[in-house]
């Protein structure tokens, strides 16, 4: 069923004009956070770059964070370079300051926080410039995105780095679908090397550019997608750190357990075995083991139905992303922020109602967490502290503390089953190509 919104005609500079606004606003308001809040990885951070700052590419044989110099001990670093490299350059830009458990300057907090806050932005201009169609949908779309309360949280207060992924997945996907796929999958491998897991939808992407059956051009783009990784690896190698590189890049995650605390869980399978855990005294851990092989065997079933459906590179990618979410054992908030952008591109293409309404609330249902605890701790958690944010924060409602453990549960058991109903519908409803009104 086809979706039919009568607008009236508007001058196109009119449209360009208010999105400028929109992207003023949304500047201008995680610009305001940025120096005046920090969560608990902002002086951990801090204290990566400076051992990067002293111990150069032998960085990750200290990655595991037992020095002295470290906020939190043992809290290491299991993230590819690209954040590294980008952390040192923030470093020259704030070289005065000093970071410990209690107190982050703030001026390493912009300076941390800028090329995420960039990458935000960025991914504003991109759904505006991509999604298909009048203006009017474009800056609709758009401005989810731009004024979505999780990007802001993210980026600008907790200060968390998968938007710089989300930008490089969501260039990647664009691009390959007009059909640019050199250039797709050097973004793509950007991505992976930003962020791991982003490897799951990049692989549904290389399965959908096998369809037809163009092996030259699949082996060129899978060497380049490599090649990216491998290039940004061998400097790091050169100290023979092959192990330490390895533990901290390939094999980053912890060992399967309960999510403690819960509110901080939104896996629904693992969050609600933890509750019964927690709740009654049941013995569930042994279930969340099997969680990761589970999630291996769907992921691959997902790429085969990629290769044989017909169904379009962003599809793919947040069909795949969002099977990761729903069996991987640990879901933090900031890994939300990569799907979303591609349930709005999907979401502006589509010629299916249900798909539409789908996509647009997965997209923007994970705002609702911020209206079940208290945003402002963050204003006042590390000195320097900021308390007349509280005011904002209270009339707006995100001053929330102390709700059970069931609200958090519940909302993590909401968006898995969104997820997977997501993906199921993707290769059983809406397989048909997009809306040829609406040209990718």
């Amino acid at each position: 069923m086809k979706f039919k919104v009568r607008i009236p005609q508007i001058n196109n500079k009119i449209y360009l004009l208010v999105f400028g606004l929109v992207l003023a606003v949304a500047a201008f308001i995680r610009f305001w956070a940025a120096p005046i809040s920090s969560g608990v990885d902002i002086p951990q951070f801090w204290a990566f770059a400076k051992v990067f700052q002293a111990y150069g590419i032998d960085f990750y044989r200290y990655a595991d964070a037992t020095l002295d110099i470290f906020p939190v001990k043992g809290w290491g670093f299991v993230y590819p370079p690209i954040w590294l490299l980008i952390l040192r350059l923030a470093l020259i830009a704030a070289p005065v300051g000093l970071a410990t458990e209690t107190m982050v300057a703030s001026s390493w907090r912009l300076a941390m926080k800028t090329p995420i806050i960039t990458a935000d932005l960025a991914i504003g201009c991109l759904l505006y410039w991509a999604i298909p169609g009048p203006k009017w949908r474009k800056l609709l779309f758009a401005s989810l995105w731009l004024l979505h309360p999780t990007a802001w949280y993210q980026s600008a207060v907790f200060g968390q780095f998968d938007a710089i992924a989300a930008v490089f997945l969501l260039a990647s996907v664009i691009l390959l679908e007009k059909g640019k796929d050199g250039l797709a999958f050097l973004l793509a491998g950007l991505a992976v090397m930003t962020k791991q897991h982003t490897f799951i939808p990049v692989a549904m992407m290389l399965a959908i550019s096998a369809r037809n059956k163009n092996w030259r051009r699949l082996i060129s783009n899978g060497a380049i997608l490599a090649g990216v990784g491998i290039i940004l690896s061998i400097p790091f190698l050169l100290t023979g750190n092959f192990i330490s590189y390895a533990r901290s890049v390939f094999i980053p995650i912890q060992a399967p357990g309960y999510q403690d605390p819960l509110m901080y869980a939104f896996n629904g399978f693992s969050a609600l075995l933890t509750f019964l855990h927690n709740t009654f005294g049941w013995q569930t851990s042994s279930y969340i083991n099997y969680m990761t092989p589970l999630m291996i065997l769907v992921v691959i079933a997902v790429a085969i139905l990629c290769y044989k459906s017909r169904i379009t590179p962003a599809q793919g990618a947040l069909a795949g992303f969002l099977v990761f979410m729903s069996f991987t054992y640990r879901v933090n908030y900031q890994y939300l922020v990569v799907y979303i952008p591609l349930a709005l591109l999907v979401a502006s293409r589509t010629q299916y109602r249900s798909e539409r309404i789908m996509a647009i609330v997965a997209a923007m249902l994970p705002a609702a967490w911020l209206w079940l605890n208290d945003v402002s701790f963050w204003f006042r958690y590390i000195s320097p502290i900021n308390s007349s944010a509280d005011q904002i924060f209270e009339r707006l409602g995100l001053t929330h503390l102390g709700l059970p453990d069931y609200a958090f549960v519940s909302l993590a058991g909401a968006l898995t089953c969104l997820f997977l109903a997501y993906v199921v519908c993707t290769f059983t409803r809406w397989r048909k190509p997009h809306n040829s009104k609406y040209p990718v």
